[in-house]
């Protein structure tokens, strides 16, 4: 971990009010930089202090002063544990990411099993059928937004390869459905974004600059 990079970049989101940057895939010093901006301004507004906390700008990781205590990647990988979007939908737009490996199950028993097993007792809840639908035709309402995302921020990760595995979905399909619903899951964002490829002239944007 590059503790004066998550500084940097701590500052960065509390000059830009927390805004993205789409100049590069995210880091782990950008993630652990956001937990501590996140929960810094939480804190603050539930009128605690931060500081008894020891997170945000007058913690040890951010300030700079005392022990900074490693992430223990053994326990959880940092990626998974905090929240974060994946990669702007753009990142998206290749042939690994759009690739759909094998043919439609005309029966589409992942995503039964799915609805089974994380939308039971939803009233609505989707057919196999219509939530195949969703996920590669899009979505047109709240109500399938608000289905699909429950759904996506349930489902175990060993699951999220399954998705191209078992049916005709890319991981194009899962990024639209994930920014359409506005998730910000890190063990799923992480999954995505091994798939986000720079598209070519790319101009990204760093909110804040670095100063």
């Amino acid at each position: 971990m590059d503790m004066e990079a998550v500084r940097r970049e701590f500052w960065r989101l509390d000059r830009s009010g927390g805004a993205l940057r789409t100049d590069r895939i995210t880091t782990r010093e950008d993630i652990l930089a956001r937990w501590h901006w996140r929960l810094e301004g939480t804190l603050a507004a539930a009128g605690k202090d931060p500081r008894n906390s020891g997170v945000g700008r007058h913690g040890n990781d951010i300030s700079g002063k005392g022990e900074v205590i490693p992430w223990d990647d053994i326990v959880q990988p940092l990626e998974k544990r905090f929240r974060y979007a994946p990669m702007p939908m753009e990142w998206f737009d290749n042939d690994i990411a759009r690739a759909v490996l094998f043919p439609m199950d005309p029966d589409h028993l992942l995503l039964e099993s799915l609805i089974a097993r994380h939308l039971a007792g939803y009233s609505g809840r989707p057919s196999p059928r219509e939530l195949f639908d969703w996920l590669t035709l899009g979505m047109t309402d709240d109500r399938q937004r608000g289905l699909m995302a429950e759904m996506l921020t349930t489902v175990r990760e060993h699951d999220y390869p399954q998705f191209r595995r078992k049916d005709a979905i890319s991981a194009w399909h899962i990024a639209r459905a994930v920014h359409d619903c506005g998730l910000e899951r890190g063990a799923l964002s992480r999954w995505l974004n091994q798939f986000a490829v720079r598209p070519d002239g790319w101009v990204g944007v760093v909110p804040g600059g670095e100063e």
